[in-house]
């Protein structure tokens, strides 16, 4: 069982937040922090603690905002600014779907590569642009022997391999080295489920709405790390996050990720 360390505090968080803000920044609270609640699923063990709501009316998972901040800002943390939950180590949960090129993937295929692993929509229409820039940002840092970057698809309303989807074109992320993995609903829920991907989709919803997590992933296949994404959503739920949070963020991932050993 992956047993996180205790997350970073609510002033860290804040202060980094507010240090965005006073950068130039104007951000809607209503999405600041989908925190992922899956730092506490059993994972490898086939024990998971997230329901997944596939259609029906459930409500999506409520973001956590938070509205006052420290008098005296300090520098964040590099745990701060990714949400970092170091992991104990165990096997990554199997995966089995097909990447952009229609090729089966599993992370057996990995093996000897640090992966970092993240969740987002085909169409991009979530907190993709926001990670997808923080990943191409990391990568080019950790060049010339950049981790591999693999996408699992979080929209079960576009299950099929496009050969250029929106999730890697939008970012700048179509490239050797980059996957984006789809497949069937059962195979996507499973991936989701033993990751603790919550993913929401009503009848009123014109976007699936799913939780955030990236996880590090060593070479021998095991869980390092789990990072939390986050970003700030527009009314019209667009995702977006300042040059400098970004760079700051992709900085600190870069850091962390090079300090994997295969």
């Amino acid at each position: 069982m992956s047993t996180p360390l205790p997350p970073p505090s609510d002033e860290e968080r804040e202060a980094f937040r507010t240090a965005a803000i006073r950068a130039g920044r104007t951000p809607v609270p209503r999405g600041f922090l989908l925190l992922v609640a899956a730092a506490f699923v059993v994972l490898g063990g086939g024990g998971v603690l997230l329901e997944h709501v596939l259609g029906g009316s459930s409500a999506p998972p409520s973001p956590v905002t938070t509205t006052t901040a420290p008098a005296n800002v300090h520098p964040p943390s590099p745990t701060a600014i990714l949400g970092l939950h170091r992991l104990s180590g165990a096997r990554a949960p199997a995966i089995a779907l097909v990447d952009q090129n229609g090729r089966p993937w599993s992370l057996a295929d990995a093996r000897g590569r640090t992966v970092l692993l993240a969740f987002w929509n085909a169409r991009c229409d979530d907190i993709c642009p926001v990670v997808g820039t923080e990943l191409r940002e990391a990568r080019a840092l950790l060049a010339p022997r950049p981790p591999l970057i693999v996408i699992v698809n979080t929209d079960p309303r576009a299950t099929s391999v496009v050969a250029r989807p929106a999730a890697l074109v939008a970012t700048g992320l179509l490239r050797p080295g980059v996957l984006f993995l789809n497949g069937d609903l059962a195979q996507l829920n499973a991936t989701w489920a033993r990751y603790g991907i919550q993913v929401h989709v009503t009848s009123a919803s014109a976007v699936p709405i799913h939780n955030d997590a990236l996880y590090v992933i060593d070479g021998r296949g095991r869980l390092r790390d789990l990072v939390t994404p986050f970003a700030d959503e527009s009314r019209a739920g667009r995702f977006t996050l300042g040059a400098a949070t970004e760079r700051a963020f992709a900085r600190a991932l870069a850091t962390l990720t090079g300090s994997v050993s295969a």
